[in-house]
């Protein structure tokens, strides 16, 4: 399966209310590993951010990814959602723009560059996780970015998913299970020139508000952390 960031930057969106913890839905809450809390981002100054109150160790796995299935058509901005394909239905929008839909990985900002980045995505069976990409300190805000596999650790922790689904695959109690769910050699597909083209590609996103090749936006990225009490 591949997955793909939908990219709507022509689109035009309404100016961006600042999200309050008030507005967080209360099962958003209740879903929270108990390794993280929500607070405002560093990042993006409208938005919540997820912050790490306790140590993460590298690869840890959250998710999935929740939020409504939709086609592009019914799509209104690209802010709190991932496009995976479907053998069966083609491209499809996991849509988290309304809270009411989605988990506290709704939450989790983009890194302004690779280098930034703590989490990075992974589809598996049609749907998508976040995984720790190195240790997260308590006080880090937990960030997400995909730069493919052009990087050797995220490229050496898909290849350890895949020999994981291998594993599985040879199991007798779950090759039937898994055989025709987990697709990781969709992983190696050239990406495709635009969402809207023909073809598959391997997973990439194109977040329009975070345009690392600008420095000025850049500098604005630095991570400094609310003044809240990590332990609590």
């Amino acid at each position: 399966m591949i997955l793909l960031f939908l990219d709507l930057q022509n689109t035009t969106e309404p100016a961006v209310a600042t999200e309050t913890l008030a507005e967080v839905p209360e099962h958003v809450l209740r879903g929270l590993p108990e390794e993280v809390r929500l607070f405002p981002s560093a990042v993006d100054k409208t938005r919540i951010g997820v912050w790490a109150t306790k140590p993460i160790l590298k690869g840890k796995k959250f998710g999935p990814f929740v939020g409504d299935k939709k086609k592009r058509s019914q799509v209104k901005n690209n802010v709190y959602m991932w496009e995976v394909y479907y053998p069966n239905l083609g491209w499809m929008c996991i849509d988290a723009t309304d809270p009411e839909k989605g988990n506290w990985l709704r939450y989790v900002n983009w890194a302004c560059s690779g280098e930034e980045q703590n989490l990075f995505p992974l589809e598996i069976n049609r749907a998508i996780y976040y995984k720790t990409l190195k240790p997260i300190a308590p006080g880090e805000e937990l960030l997400v970015w995909y730069n493919g596999e052009d990087n050797p650790e995220i490229a050496a922790a898909i290849e350890e998913e895949r020999a994981s689904a291998r594993s599985k695959r040879s199991s007798p109690k779950s090759r039937k299970a898994t055989a025709s769910a987990w697709h990781p050699d969709a992983l190696h597909q050239q990406p495709r020139t635009s969402p809207g083209s023909v073809g598959r590609s391997k997973p990439r996103l194109q977040p329009s508000s975070r345009d690392h090749s600008s420095k000025s936006r850049h500098s604005a990225c630095s991570l400094t952390a609310p003044e809240v009490t990590w332990n609590q």
